[in-house]
């Protein structure tokens, strides 16, 4: 498969402090690609980076045959990469299809088009179903945002980025906070995102890592300890002496 993302030399410094320090990576295309560590371990600032948040310090980021690094964050959404965050970043007061339809009106290009009200575009509308029906919320759509459990506000932060249409979505602990039964949906979900999109993720539920990733990437001290598959890094020494036996690898 064709390498979605290519990470070369990619930095940030803050002042003295290195937070991600020459990261180099290959996320191929149709992968679900989960990155641990311990915390401070930089896996939050290299989602910045990729999406935008935060310019690097050096390095380069290629997408769609472009180098990307140091965009602006709007841009680099338009161009096909979508960001969720650790705490749930959606419109509370709004309705489930609301929101959504909010993400795919993001994704029109042209300025001029405010003049029209977005929800007679039809291309919105189209894709603010189809973000539904893809997160399981078409019998949510009338609900408040608000009123929505944890999991399912999750779900419907998935569901905004997803109306953007996005050929690479960065998800920054989707599952946290969750209940079990919550989880096992979520998991369900990303693995049905997997057609059709690449997913970098960072997570601390090692059962939901091993359960749905392609390729593992192990970060220490804003570096890349390891990166293979879930059997190679299992059977990792670095990943054991570093981790103690594994049993910390979150």
């Amino acid at each position: 498969m064709p390498n979605a993302l290519e990470i070369e030399g990619l930095s940030k410094r803050f002042g003295g402090l290195v937070a991600v320090d020459n990261v180099n990576l290959a996320v191929r295309q149709g992968d679900v690609h989960c990155v641990i560590g311990p915390n401070g371990a930089g896996k939050t600032t290299l989602l910045n980076l990729l999406s935008g948040t935060l310019p690097p310090s050096a390095g380069r980021v290629r997408f769609g045959g472009q180098d990307i690094a140091g965009l602006p964050t709007h841009r680099i959404a338009q161009l096909g990469i979508g960001r969720s965050f650790q705490r749930t970043n959606i419109f509370p007061e709004f309705s489930v299809y609301e929101n959504c339809r909010l993400g795919a009106q993001a994704r029109m290009k042209s300025s001029m088009r405010f003049f029209r009200p977005a929800e007679r575009d039809e291309g919105v509308r189209e894709r603010a179903e189809r973000a539904l029906a893809l997160t399981g919320l078409i019998a949510r759509r009338e609900t408040r945002a608000s009123a929505l459990s944890h999991g399912e506000q999750r779900q419907l932060e998935i569901g905004v980025m997803l109306a953007t249409e996005p050929a690479v979505l960065l998800l920054d602990e989707p599952m946290a906070g969750m209940s079990a039964d919550e989880t096992t949906r979520m998991v369900d979900l990303l693995r049905r995102l997997k057609d059709g999109h690449t997913l970098i993720l960072i997570e601390h539920d090692m059962d939901a890592v091993f359960a749905l990733a392609d390729v593992i990437t192990v970060m220490v001290n804003g570096a890349v300890l390891a990166s293979g598959t879930p059997q190679e890094i299992r059977a990792s020494q670095a990943v054991q002496d570093a981790y103690l036996g594994g049993d910390d690898i979150a």
